[in-house]
């Protein structure tokens, strides 16, 4: 509170007058300290994702163009290893310690469904370790379609790189494509220029972005039987797509399903990731286990994504009989 003293200086004894004062600059010093507590408790964890990330990727980079021997390749595996465990989990410790609840972590737990594999925490851990880009793109006003363009050039890169068996590389271009497509809808919404047009071609590029990975895991195995389970898996991939929007025309919102596309993503970065590590690692394994353990993933991914589709047909169906005939049902 500010006070001001007044004086009255022609009466023989000076009379004081307080007087009391908005207190609008206080208010706007207690925002600032807010949002400057705020952004430290980003900075801090998005500092350590994002430079262990950074080093991962320097590290891969130079494996990958370098094919060492088997001795030397368990090293680099040994190291990146090591650097993405501490680097990810002193990041989402230091997030978790230091943060209180906030409004939009807490809109994305009520917003999880049940079923999903990825859960809110998560979510709103990488959220929170994108923000400081998002701001950044929201303050030079991008326009979202052309971050939706750019997650798009990032998948045909991955493609590119699975096509050519640089698997590391390939799967953080995956993860990164799958980043720029969160944020797309997220900036639309921040700086006022979300549209069905943006929202169409954003539909649109997410689908031949999807199928751009599946045909670069196809090149990749293209002479193994894991060839068919990527068939599959991308038949179911844009299955769960196709009910979503289907149902959507019909007026049903469907979001139900444990493989959806963030969870998609995940698995097939990660998996291209830790199917590169495994292959470093082949000397101090006894062989390369890579193959198995993306042919694992690539199998979850093919089971749960056609049953993530048909558990939504079901879903649909249902609130369809519930909501009685319909004069123009039947034919899409």
């Amino acid at each position: 509170m500010v006070l001001l003293l007044f004086v009255n200086s022609s009466r023989p004894r000076a009379r004081a007058r307080i007087v009391e004062m908005p207190m609008a600059r206080k208010i706007f010093f207690r925002k600032r300290l807010t949002r400057k507590a705020s952004m430290e408790t980003v900075w801090l964890p998005a500092s350590i994702a994002w430079s262990t990330i950074a080093v991962l990727i320097l590290l891969g980079a130079v494996r990958e163009l370098g094919r060492f021997h088997p001795a030397l390749d368990t090293k680099f595996g040994v190291a990146l290893i090591g650097v993405l465990l501490a680097g990810s989990l002193v990041s989402i410790a230091i997030f978790r310690i230091s943060r209180k609840r906030e409004a939009e972590a807490q809109a994305v737990e009520k917003q999880q469904s049940s079923d999903r594999i990825l859960d809110g925490e998560i979510q709103a851990w990488w959220i929170s370790m994108i923000s400081p880009l998002e701001n950044f793109l929201v303050r030079r006003k991008l326009n979202p379609n052309t971050i939706t363009a750019l997650s798009f050039c990032f998948n045909l890169i991955g493609c590119l790189f699975l096509f050519n068996g640089w698997l590391f590389l390939a799967g953080w271009a995956v993860l990164f494509g799958g980043t720029l497509d969160m944020l797309d809808g997220r900036i639309a919404r921040k700086t006022g220029t979300v549209s069905r047009r943006g929202a169409f071609f954003d539909s649109v590029m997410d689908r031949y972005s999807e199928i751009l990975i599946f045909f670069g895991f196809a090149a990749h195995f293209r002479y193994s039987t894991l060839f068919y389970i990527i068939l599959l898996g991308l038949a179911g991939s844009l299955m769960v797509s196709y009910t979503r929007a289907r149902a959507e025309g019909l007026g049903i919102p469907c979001k139900v399903g444990m493989m959806q596309r963030p969870e998609r993503i995940v698995f097939l970065g990660f998996g291209a990731i830790f199917s590169s590590i495994f292959y470093m690692l082949r000397g101090t394994l006894g062989g390369d286990a890579g193959p198995y353990l993306m042919g694992f993933v690539l199998l979850v991914i093919a089971i749960l994504s056609n049953a993530t589709a048909l558990s939504r047909m079901i879903y649909v169906m249902r609130q369809l009989e519930d909501r009685g005939p319909h004069q123009e049902d039947g034919q899409p």
